[in-house]
């Protein structure tokens, strides 16, 4: 089985279901109710117990190993992008031509909503 992201525990607020790392934050977000949840890493649904966490996404291909280092990547990573496009993760072998560090980077943004470059 491949590596994946760990589940992260995090608050929700109980009249808005926004979601929060803190405790108090989501007590203080639209007080009073809270519910505590488990967050899949890779779809980022939250769960009542870690377990169904941990399973949420656990047969979809939610990472991919590089064949270079044989770390493995999740989904909504520059590496995971990488990997894809170049052959080899942003750690064993941060090179990248034009093409491919743009490629990468737009794949992400598709991928994640969010912007981050290869190089700064």
């Amino acid at each position: 089985m491949k590596m994946r992201g760990e589940v992260v525990r995090k608050w929700e607020c109980g009249a808005c279901n926004d979601l929060h790392d803190h405790e108090f934050q989501a007590e203080n977000c639209c007080a009073p109710e809270i519910t505590e949840l488990w967050v899949c890493p890779i779809c980022d649904e939250g769960h009542d117990k870690k377990a169904d966490a941990e399973s949420c996404c656990i047969d979809t291909d939610a990472c991919v190993t590089c064949p270079q280092c044989l770390r493995d990547h999740d989904i909504g990573s520059l590496s995971y992008e990488a990997v894809k496009i170049a052959g080899h993760c942003t750690t064993c072998t941060p090179s990248f031509t034009i093409d491919q560090q743009q490629a990468i980077q737009d794949l992400h943004y598709q991928q994640t909503g969010k912007r981050e470059h290869l190089h700064d």
